[in-house]
């Protein structure tokens, strides 16, 4: 389930450390609050999942001036639906990844917003309390 929210409401509520900095104006101020929801996202090996696959854009590429998009630059992407993660998949543009992560988020792993030009597109924003140990790889 996914539940609206403000991102003020959020800190103040869950007092969240995030997984890479940013200043409280960075984040949409209307954001979703994640209760035991599926989210898939796109992996590397089709077999097992590690730290790369949770790594945002601005975590790979530093230097890089985000401008206006270092709010979704430091965001990780999600799809709300495993058939559109797999048809994803056979897209040229996602050729690097091999498999699909099933995770299921906590209120605590962060907060959510539908980004995109895709309604199953969202961009998560997670807290270092995310625990990869509830990850499973989707048999392709």
């Amino acid at each position: 389930m996914l539940t609206s929210s403000t991102i003020e409401d959020y800190i103040r509520d869950y007092r969240p450390v995030w997984a890479f900095e940013l200043p409280k104006e960075f984040f949409p101020k209307e954001i979703l609050i994640a209760e035991e929801h599926p989210f898939f996202r796109l992996a590397y090996s089709q077999s097992s999942y590690d730290t790369r696959d949770f790594m945002s854009y601005a975590e790979m590429n530093p230097n890089r001036d985000w401008g206006e998009r270092l709010p979704l630059a430091v965001g990780l992407s999600l799809i709300d639906n495993e058939a559109k993660a797999r048809k994803n998949l056979k897209l040229p543009m996602f050729r690097q990844y091999k498999g699909i992560i099933a995770l299921t988020l906590q209120a605590a792993d962060g907060v959510e917003k539908q980004t995109g030009t895709h309604r199953s597109h969202y961009t998560w924003w997670r807290t270092q309390s995310f625990q990869m140990s509830n990850l499973q790889m989707c048999s392709l």
